[in-house]
């Protein structure tokens, strides 16, 4: 997709995988699939993978693990520069740990959303903690994203913290990736902070909405699925295959939890049970409810002459 506006701080452009993450039996990470994977979906035209943020339950892994992924991913030829790492965590220590890791690897940038795990923490306590990861990391030479997170126990990061982090931290902070699933918080987000750093979505249905409001880039989990769809509809701004991604994420995903549905989809596609496992505190997709993502996938590649196999 061509550039709308002047990409500030260097952001990222194009449309990004949120990269599900493989497991083996006893839940540690499948390192060789996730590798081939990763792969499979740069080669589809995706530019770059979001590693370790929600949909590919970062919370749920150790620094360890998610540093161990990024040495087999670069080892595996993958374009450092092509990667966003999130450093999301309860722990100050793991966050920066991991952030210090991926600046070393030369990624493209972290990605950080709200550590708090005590509940809501007030404005002075998120812009303590960004503070503490970005005060101990150079002031040039790398991209760090804020990323807006709203779950139970979680309302996102009010905009006088992100704007107090922009004033603190001038020309390090490359973007806001929003997950709040709220066209109109992205659009808030947009008018109060594009001029000073470019906003994102990372929800499907405002692809081409906040596309129109001139973000550069995206980040999607439906484009583990349907990966050349997905790039088509946000480079071609296509909505013919918008139409294919919302469908699948209205009708056969919308109905059952995001990731357990995702990966139950990847499960079935490739014929391959260990897609089918996730990390707690997350829940694999169960007996019934498989069955009934099975129908929903064969009645959704019927709907749309599709051969999903």
């Amino acid at each position: 997709m061509e550039t709308a506006v002047h990409n500030l701080n260097n952001g990222f452009t194009g449309l990004w995988s949120s990269v599900l993450t493989p497991l083996n039996e006893d839940l540690s990470i499948d390192v060789e699939k996730y590798v081939s994977h990763a792969k499979a979906l740069l080669q589809s035209g995706l530019r770059g993978l979001s590693i370790f943020d929600l949909n590919g339950e970062g919370g749920a892994f150790s620094a360890q693990e998610k540093q161990s992924v990024l040495d087999a991913l670069v080892v595996g030829g993958i374009n450092p520069q092509q990667i966003l790492v999130s450093v999301t965590s309860g722990s100050l220590s793991d966050a920066l740990a991991l952030s210090l890791h991926a600046r070393n690897h030369k990624v493209h940038g972290c990605l950080m959303g709200s550590p708090a795990s005590h509940g809501a923490a007030s404005n002075q306590g998120l812009i303590n903690a960004y503070s503490y990861v970005l005060g101990h990391l150079p002031a040039q030479g790398w991209r760090f994203y804020l990323h807006n997170i709203t779950v139970p126990g979680n309302n996102g990061l009010p905009h006088a913290v992100i704007a107090e982090l922009l004033r603190l931290h001038p020309g390090v902070i490359s973007g806001i990736v929003d997950s709040s699933k709220n066209f109109s918080a992205t659009t808030d987000l947009v008018r109060a902070f594009m001029a000073a750093c470019m906003v994102y979505t990372d929800n499907e249905a405002d692809f081409l909405s906040v596309a129109a409001l001139k973000s550069t880039g995206a980040i999607s989990m439906l484009c583990n699925i349907l990966p050349h769809p997905a790039v088509k509809m946000f480079n071609l701004h296509s909505g013919s295959h918008a139409n294919l991604i919302n469908d699948l994420r209205d009708k056969v995903v919308g109905h059952h939890p995001p990731v357990a549905a995702c990966k139950a989809i990847l499960s079935s596609l490739h014929h391959r049970p260990h897609w089918l496992l996730v990390r707690p505190p997350l829940v694999p997709i169960q007996k019934d409810p498989l069955s009934d993502i099975a129908r929903e996938l064969k009645a959704y590649a019927v709907r749309h002459e599709m051969k999903l196999s």
